[in-house]
C-alpha cells in the first residue's frame, strides 16, 4: 500500500517547466483521506491511462485568447477542484465518472482546438454540469 507523506499541492509534484502559459496549480483539500489524496492527485496529474486535468488545462491555456488567460486560468482551476474533489470519492458514493471526466476533456478540448473564443462558455458549460450532478 502507498504510505508516503503526499504533497499538500501542485507545486510541489510538478517539476519547475519554463513555458509562457501557466497550468492552474490545484491544492489538495484538507479534509481528503490518504486514499482520496491519491486519487486527487491522480486525477490531477494523470497516469498511464488517461491524462490529467493539469495537462488538459495547459492545452486550454496554450490556445485561449490572450485576452480570456486571467479568467480562464481561474476557471480552470476552480472546475478542476470541484470535479477532483468529487472524483476521488468512494466509487460507492461518488457522482462524478471517468465517463463524465472523458466527456468533458473532450469538449474542452474540441472548443480549444475548433472555437477558442467559446472557451468561456464551455466552461460555464461543464461548471453547470457539474453543480446538476452534485445537487
Amino acid at each position: 500500500m502507498f504510505t508516503a507523506n503526499l504533497p499538500a499541492c501542485a507545486e510541489e509534484v510538478q517539476p519547475a517547466t519554463h513555458k509562457e502559459v501557466q497550468v492552474p496549480v490545484y491544492e489538495i483539500p484538507d479534509h481528503l483521506t490518504e486514499k482520496e489524496r491519491k486519487w486527487f492527485i491522480t486525477f490531477q496529474e494523470g497516469n498511464f491511462l488517461s491524462q490529467g486535468w493539469q495537462a488538459i488545462s495547459a492545452e486550454i491555456m496554450a490556445k485561449t485568447p490572450p485576452a480570456q488567460q486571467p479568467e480562464q486560468k481561474i476557471a480552470l482551476a476552480k472546475l478542476g477542484n470541484k470535479i477532483g474533489t468529487e472524483w476521488c470519492r468512494p466509487n460507492a458514493v461518488r457522482r462524478v465518472n471517468s465517463s463524465m471526466l472523458k466527456e468533458w476533456g473532450d469538449i474542452l478540448r474540441k472548443t480549444a482546438k475548433k472555437k477558442p473564443q467559446q472557451l468561456t462558455a464551455a466552461i460555464a458549460y461543464i461548471n453547470q454540469e457539474v453543480d446538476a450532478v452534485l445537487d
